[in-house]
């Protein structure tokens, strides 16, 4: 039996990282037989409940460090872990569970990430230093590989492929029929879903989210808010909806990623801050205006060829305003472009499992 340890943004409710986990996890038991997966979490029982795997706390750092020495494969489980943009800390901390897995002399593997921004020179040395050691690297899009090779890092083994949580299934319509009842959410108009977060310029921000909100409903279309991130933007969604003249509908429930992908997949089209809400969207052929809060919105738009609205500092609402008429105009035309665009990403994300299964049997 394989022994694989895998750690990453897990156990705090966000949305998107938990998908990233569901979706490793199955693609893994796809190509290896029976494995022993052990995930390192901040909520080890929410995360053994939602996932069926054993956990571990990421404050006890013995336990971790034997953990990485009984396995056969450590992963860095998808999302931007190495970033400092927030703080250098959880950057360092990472970096310190790949050191340790090569000092036992462990495969270690990068599982569809995303890189950056590092902006710290010390911050980039120590990336080059232990990354150089990493036996396969799979990133989510070719901007990652550029900022990797901008700090060094030319290693052959550094694959572009795509977010892993284009392999999710998403529910199945009974039950999405229950959430939309549950949540008092009619089916009398078409659904335009919106996806915020909180970021620095919060005040503006959020103006212009209610603006926009009220916009849309002026054309008879209901305005659903759909958190990524518990209790964080549930509370941001709120905030919004204080300030808004019309009514938006918000989802105001912890659901499962599967759940939220088939929430997003009933959206006429999408607005969108947080990255996986954008990624949820593509998958489901849901046309998207994206809002920058970081470098991974911007590449991701690019790659599905859907609008940008530009950097959440500088967003216009006259601007937003002029995208949401050209995707309410043109809406069959950005779907079709993202199911030309997406077409094999289920299977570039798919194989990635496979990647796995093969460094491990080396």
């Amino acid at each position: 039996m394989k022994s694989i340890f895998i750690f990453g943004y897990y156990g705090f409710q966000n949305i998107g990282d938990e998908a990233i986990l569901s979706c490793i996890i199955n693609d893994l038991r796809k190509f290896i037989s029976n494995p022993k997966i052990k995930v390192l979490t901040y909520n080890a029982e929410l995360t053994k409940k939602e996932h069926g795997v054993d956990t571990i706390s990421r404050t006890g750092i013995v336990q971790v460090i034997k953990a990485i020495k009984e396995s056969d494969l450590v992963i860095s489980g998808g999302g931007s872990l190495l970033q400092d943009v927030t703080s250098s800390r959880s950057l360092i901390y990472y970096l310190s569970l790949i050191f340790f897995a090569k000092l036992f002399n462990k495969k270690v593997m990068f599982y569809n990430n995303g890189y950056g921004p590092v902006n710290k020179k010390l911050n980039k040395f120590f990336i080059k230093k232990i990354l150089k050691k990493v036996d396969l690297i799979t990133l989510r899009d070719v901007d990652s590989k550029r900022e990797l090779e901008k700090v060094g890092l030319r290693n052959n083994n550094i694959n572009v492929n795509v977010d892993t949580t284009f392999t999710l299934m998403s529910s199945d319509e009974k039950k999405l029929d229950e959430i939309f009842r549950i949540e008092s959410i009619p089916f009398d108009k078409k659904i335009v879903g919106i996806s915020p977060r909180k970021w620095r310029n919060d005040g503006r921000t959020k103006e212009v989210i209610a603006n926009a909100i009220d916009y849309i409903s002026s054309k008879g279309l209901n305005v659903v808010l759909i958190p990524m991130k518990y209790p964080d933007d549930l509370e941001y969604c709120n905030q919004i909806k204080e300030i808004c003249n019309s009514n938006p509908y918000i989802i105001k429930n912890y659901y499962s990623p599967k759940d939220v992908l088939g929430i997003i997949g009933r959206c006429h089209f999408l607005i969108g801050i947080r990255l996986h809400a954008l990624i949820f969207a593509a998958a489901k052929l849901v046309p998207m205006i994206g809002i920058e809060y970081d470098p991974k919105n911007k590449s991701f738009l690019e790659m599905v060829s859907q609008k940008n609205a530009g950097r959440i500092e500088d967003i216009e609402e006259e601007d937003l305003f002029l995208y949401i008429d050209d995707v309410l105009k043109n809406i069959d035309v950005y779907r079709e472009i993202l199911k030309d665009k997406t077409k094999n990403f289920k299977d570039m994300a798919l194989k990635t499992g496979k990647m796995a299964s093969e460094l491990i049997d080396e």
